[in-house]
């Protein structure tokens, strides 16, 4: 069995498949060598994501990351089962990064935009097991998409994901290519960190091992696999209590699984939201499908088994989820629950645009697709009704305190971000309150393919109140209202006033 998997497994790459730079060329002349331009684009993937890391708001998944990492350790990791739905490892490392970076949005995010940034040359590796052109082409990827680039300015374990995922990825491929106990084991310990980010690296982890335990055999693979599968065990107690909680497939649930299917291919070509979506999601698939035409008929002999095994795992990672979505057995179908399997999917299609038989259309497909990616990037940082949630530019628009208290409406959960960037905001427990001043904020509706509905709180003033004003911006909404003596409100009436049965009712003091 060992021999048979070493005559069929591609070849180990320990230095590069194509001639040096500089060789067979007239006197003079330079071009960068691969390394060089994956440096470059590492240092503009580093630009981009941290010259804007303040840009966009905390929205409320980012804001419940902060609340739960300003407790002490111990309390934090004893609210992790009521108040997340993913592992420890990532709010264990954040804990401890802001500690050295501060607390605040961009001390939060910047653990994200690093391991984003280095996510670049490790798919840079990936790529180079074909060939340096297609290693360019997947650093190129990693670098300018705008779910790469979403994801590495946020507060929240995706980016550490798809970095530990990309990197066992790599390990997974040197295991293939020149199996031995080290590469097995560093496969195993990547995939293990990657488990401890989210519970959904398993998706890749599964066709990684098949694929293993068919080319080597399971006596080789069943150690290290082993043990990915005992973190995995161990995590299921916090798992099953988050999912108990609601904190995994409520939210998701309420989509149907056809729309989450389309929105996940969106996510992966043009990211989460911006302006003329659908049109740069059907640009961007189009040159996608393009390069996956190009692996196809243009690889070569050394790509193809390497682009099979790729192959194998992205489809793999992708139909589990859709299989158990299906099936019934649970529902946790979602872009942000499979970005993971990004990672194989950009080397798939890195390696049909450096496929040795189409130089040219491969350099005009990914040109084009890093086209499209940065004027996703450049016009959503441009047009802020297709940024985060801004709690943040709402928070700014209240008046000064001075009444002693008052009164904020809001959408469901509201209060973990006003709580961010507010002073003594609290969710009101009580079916009544007692206040002289009462806001209502609204924020711009998203529309998937669609413009985003502008903010629109309500403008009647309830009995005995009088409308003080309304402040308006592109992505939020404020009206205020006040009362020459103070009045006991329903919370029900409020939520009614609101137009959301879901509204939530809050008190600042």
């Amino acid at each position: 069995m060992g021999t048979r998997a070493a005559l069929h497994a591609p070849p180990d790459v320990t230095a590069p498949a194509e001639p040096a730079a500089g060789s067979g060329r007239p006197a003079g002349s330079w071009r960068p060598r691969p390394v060089e331009i994956v440096f470059a684009l590492t240092l503009a993937a580093a630009a981009l994501r941290f010259a804007t890391l303040d840009v966009q708001s905390l929205w409320l998944d980012e804001s419940a990351t902060v609340v739960l990492v300003h407790r002490g350790f111990s309390g934090m990791l004893s609210h992790l089962s009521s108040s997340e739905s993913a592992p420890p490892l990532y709010y264990v490392l954040v804990w401890a990064w802001t500690k050295l970076f501060g607390a605040g949005a961009v001390g939060f995010r910047s653990l994200s935009a690093l391991v984003g940034t280095l996510t670049v040359p490790v798919l840079y590796l990936a790529g180079r097991r074909v060939s340096e052109r297609a290693g360019v082409w997947a650093a190129a990827l990693a670098a300018c998409n705008p779910a790469m680039y979403y994801y590495s300015q946020e507060a929240r374990c995706y980016a550490l994901l798809i970095f530990f995922s990309a990197v066992a990825f790599v390990l997974w491929q040197r295991a293939l290519a020149a199996p031995d106990a080290r590469r097995l084991a560093l496969w195993a310990g990547a995939s293990i960190l990657a488990v401890l980010t989210h519970y959904f690296a398993a998706f890749l982890f599964i066709p990684e091992a098949l694929i293993l335990a068919r080319r080597l055999g399971w006596r080789r693979v069943l150690a290290p696999a082993g043990a990915v599968v005992l973190v995995g065990v161990a995590l299921l107690p916090l798992a099953i209590s988050q999912h108990e909680n609601g904190r995994k497939s409520e939210w998701i649930e309420a989509s149907s699984l056809i729309s989450r299917i389309a929105e996940t291919a969106k996510e992966f070509l043009v990211g989460l939201y911006g302006p003329l979506e659908i049109l740069s999601a059907a640009i961007a698939g189009l040159l996608a499908i393009g390069a996956l035409l190009l692996v196809l008929r243009d690889s070569d002999e050394r790509a193809r088994p390497v682009a099979r095994d790729t192959a194998i795992v992205a489809a793999t990672a992708m139909l589990i989820p859709l299989l158990a979505a299906l099936s019934g057995a649970l529902d946790v179908f979602d872009g942000r629950n499979v970005i993971a399997d990004w990672v194989p999917w950009a080397v798939l299609l890195a390696i049909g645009l450096g496929a040795a038989g189409a130089r040219h259309a491969g350099a005009v497909l990914g040109v084009g697709m890093c086209a499209v990616s940065l004027a996703v990037i450049a016009a959503t940082n441009l047009i802020p009704a297709y940024q985060r949630d801004d709690w943040r530019g709402a928070a700014r628009a209240l008046t000064p305190l001075r009444l002693g208290s008052r009164v904020l409406v809001s959408e469901s959960s509201s209060s973990i971000p006003l709580s961010v960037y507010l002073p003594g905001v609290q969710a009101l427990a009580a079916p009544t309150v007692i206040t002289r001043e009462l806001d209502f904020i609204a924020l711009r509706v998203r529309r998937t393919g669609r413009s985003p509905l502008a903010p629109a709180p309500p403008t009647s003033p309830p009995s005995g109140f009088r409308l003080a004003g309304v402040r308006r911006s592109e992505t939020y909404a404020v009206s205020r209202f006040v009362a020459t003596r103070p009045r006991t409100l329903r919370a029900s009436a409020l939520r009614r006033m609101s137009g959301e049965s879901t509204a939530e009712v809050m008190l600042q003091r």
